[in-house]
């Protein structure tokens, strides 16, 4: 987990994200804050009447993600007067490790309830949303874990645009109870909920606590979390997307890119001459009838959930050639502030529509503009401990270049 501040208590890292909190107030990242119930649970660990494995990890929750007693608003453009009276599953979990929540963030770069949430570096471009707060702030360390949740890129692409580590777990994995706009295996196959963190190794930490079936999400499933540290490079199998014929990465987004490849067939990975499906333009507009559906009739709303399934089988088998896929996570850097369209996910899209993991690794930054690039690592579901490792060495490798 996140290395807690060099203090003498879990009182004063709370003291210290709170100031931190407030250093980065005007970025618009931070919907709600809980700090007196926060130092309280606080004083609770430092009087010794309470005791777990977390004490001192502190995270932050999009707003989408239910904590009690806190509003969560989700999606809603006004303000519905909703109080959780539980914790969403993955929220209870951490809380019940010890880890302490200290606030509510931004679920959108331009709320219509709370305004606009500012990029970190560069106050006039957007973050990316809709996981946008929890970007913002993990990439200037006022937060160091955050839950988000990712239904088309939702976490990846905010995390790809701040310059922060983020995974969109396998579909399934981690229950959706307490995500608000509720959803379930049939009505969304495509929502989870998933960690940001300044480093890969939170991600794995974090994806330890919280996956696994809960009793009430019915779509979540008992699948046996693998060990990233049992993964080798020296064999791996790497299928590499460059985009497509419609979709191309900018110049410096490919050659990120191609360094990735690089690292890891210095390490021994293999690079696989296969043809990927990867079909942008399909899975956009399978994306684009999804995000309408309510709309359509019952045939083309059949149609729609047929050509879904069918995009799936393409790379279920396709998964038998490759372990991981290796490709951009978006275009190009964070654009200047604009309203977001399903264009700017087309790279992250697949990855929700066959429910596979895939984690965004900051990969350096732009050598024109400055701004932060990554890479996206994803692999057949179930594998989130293969994209993990990958993603691990990634990070570890373009830190030191």
């Amino acid at each position: 987990m996140p290395e807690t501040d060099v203090v003498e208590s879990v009182g004063d890292a709370v003291r210290s994200a709170l100031v931190r909190l407030d250093a980065a107030a005007e970025l618009g990242a931070v919907v709600a804050r809980r700090d007196d119930a926060a130092l309280a649970e606080a004083a609770e660990f430092d009087a010794g009447s309470r005791h777990a494995p977390l004490a001192g990890v502190l995270f932050t929750i999009k707003d989408w993600i239910d904590v009690v007693g806190m509003a969560c608003e989700g999606e809603s453009d006004h303000r519905t007067g909703r109080l959780p009276m539980r914790d969403a599953t993955a929220v209870a979990r951490l809380r019940a490790a010890g880890a302490i929540v200290i606030a509510k963030t931004q679920p959108g770069a331009n709320h219509p309830i709370h305004g606009r949430c500012l990029h970190p570096l560069d106050r006039d471009r957007t973050p990316g949303g809709s996981s946008s707060g929890e970007a913002a702030l993990i990439a200037v360390g006022a937060s160091k874990l955050g839950l988000g949740s990712d239904s088309g890129g939702s976490i990846r692409l905010p995390a790809a645009w701040c310059g922060v580590a983020g995974l969109k777990p396998s579909f399934g994995l981690v229950p959706n109870t307490g995500h608000f706009p509720r959803v379930g295996a049939h009505s969304d196959g495509r929502t989870v909920i998933g960690p940001l963190a300044l480093h890969v190794r939170d991600l794995i930490s974090t994806l330890n606590v919280i996956a696994g079936p809960d009793g009430v999400d019915a779509g979540c499933v008992p699948v046996s979390l693998g060990d990233p540290s049992a993964v080798r490079p020296a064999g791996l199998r790497i299928a590499l997307l460059e985009g497509d014929s419609s979709w191309r990465p900018a110049p410096s987004t490919l050659a990120a890119v191609h360094r990735a490849v690089d690292i890891l067939t210095d390490l021994g990975a293999l690079v696989i001459d296969v043809p990927l499906p990867t079909h942008l333009d399909e899975s956009l507009d399978i994306t684009q009838r999804y995000w309408r559906r309510g709309s359509l009739s019952g045939a083309d709303a059949d149609r729609q959930l047929t050509d879904w399934d069918r995009f799936a089988s393409l790379f279920a088998r396709a998964a038998s050639h490759f372990d991981v896929v290796v490709g951009p996570v978006v275009a190009d850097v964070a654009p200047l502030d604009r309203p977001l369209s399903g264009e700017d996910y087309v790279f992250t899209l697949p990855w929700s529509l066959t429910g596979w993991p895939a984690v965004s690794v900051p990969a350096g930054k732009d050598p024109e503009t400055g701004m932060p690039l990554a890479v996206q690592v994803a692999a057949p579901r179930w594998n989130d401990h293969v994209v993990l490792a990958v993603a691990n060495w990634l990070e570890e490798a373009f830190a030191r270049q």
